[in-house]
């Protein structure tokens, strides 16, 4: 079933504030200027997530309301946390998710890795078993505990958000990080005590029985006193010279990922309308019925400086805290300005 269109105004208004002016002549300007691709149409590689990820509607949404009808995108699957932003950095895609963190990470590797458009809030989620006698994060000191893998945005959120409680995550839990299916596979298996996993398999997880007991949102909000939907996950990113290169793709991929954050937001039902997206089958329907409140605010609309207040102030607090070196001189987010 397509999903309802929004209002006129209310998208021209969302979409101005992420282009500035250029954003009321974004449709023109993919009919007018081309990508490089050979159909002459705007053309990029980007990131298609599978199952198991919050951005594997991002594609079905964008599908059924006719987002890429004038687009020649070409999607490269990853195989979860981390595998995307490696994919950037080597040269196979023009576009993935990349966190603030990775990208200071990857700007200390001689990697200009910028971010440009939204892409996911925090989904990261704590979860034990139903019977499990622990009640926070805090109770799980010195305990098993997956977690995806290191070099993922989900783990870096994890590093700080425990790090602004005071808490080193590596010195006082024993980690298992790993890809996503391992963890779970532990967890269900009860070779763990609690796992650190990201949505959709959290909220499987939670129509199974499992018990969430915290958020690594809300465990930010404790630490910094902010609000606990307000932390970003991670943007869009690309190589600066994509983005200074071919800034009619840049935008491309960012208004298309903006109308549909934008669909979801305006019918959180969608979401659960596209479970099979997520790899949740029709028989979990527990599951499915928690999508639409669980998983709604994970796809932002803004991006400026409310957004560049947030990343600015994870990677001054990463950088106090030593999860990175130093701050590069060029901010690694950006507002994509007139053509």
């Amino acid at each position: 079933m397509p999903a309802r269109p929004l209002t006129t105004d209310r998208r021209t208004v969302l979409r101005a504030a992420l282009f500035g002016a250029a954003g009321l002549a974004v449709g023109p300007l993919l009919a007018a200027c081309g990508g490089g691709g050979a159909t002459g149409r705007v053309s990029a590689r980007v990131e298609d997530s599978g199952g198991g990820t919050a951005s594997s509607v991002i594609r079905p949404i964008a599908e059924q309301n006719g987002f890429l009808a004038d687009l020649d995108f070409s999607y490269v699957a990853g195989t979860g946390p981390g595998d995307v932003q490696n994919k950037l950095l080597s040269g196979a895609l023009d576009a993935a998710s990349f966190g603030p963190l990775g990208a200071v990470v990857a700007a200390e590797a001689g990697s200009d890795v910028v971010l440009f458009s939204p892409n996911l809030n925090n989904h990261v989620r704590w979860l034990v078993p139903e019977n499990s006698p622990f009640r926070t994060p805090a109770d799980l000191r010195g305990k098993r505990i997956a977690i995806p893998p290191n070099n993922s945005d989900a783990f870096r959120s994890t590093q700080l958000a425990a790090a602004v409680n005071g808490t080193d995550l590596n010195a006082e839990y024993e980690l298992f990080p790993g890809a996503v299916l391992a963890g779970l596979a532990l967890f269900d298996r009860g070779d763990v005590d609690a796992i650190v996993t990201i949505e959709p398999n959290a909220t499987r997880l939670v129509g199974r029985g499992a018990r969430q007991i915290a958020t690594v949102g809300e465990l930010w909000a404790q630490g910094t006193g902010e609000d606990p939907n307000s932390l970003i996950l991670n943007g869009q990113g690309a190589l600066r010279e994509f983005v200074d290169g071919n800034a009619p793709a840049a935008r491309a991929v960012a208004d298309v990922r903006l109308r549909v954050h934008e669909v979801i937001r305006e019918r959180p039902a969608v979401l659960a309308e596209l479970h099979e997206a997520y790899g949740i089958p029709a028989e979990e329907r527990a599951a499915i019925a928690l999508l639409p409140e669980r998983l709604r605010d994970v796809y932002p609309v803004e991006w400026g400086a409310t957004a560049f207040a947030n990343l600015q102030r994870q990677v001054e607090i990463a950088q106090r805290v030593g999860l990175v070196k130093a701050v590069p001189a060029q901010q690694p987010w950006t507002e994509l300005g007139a053509p």
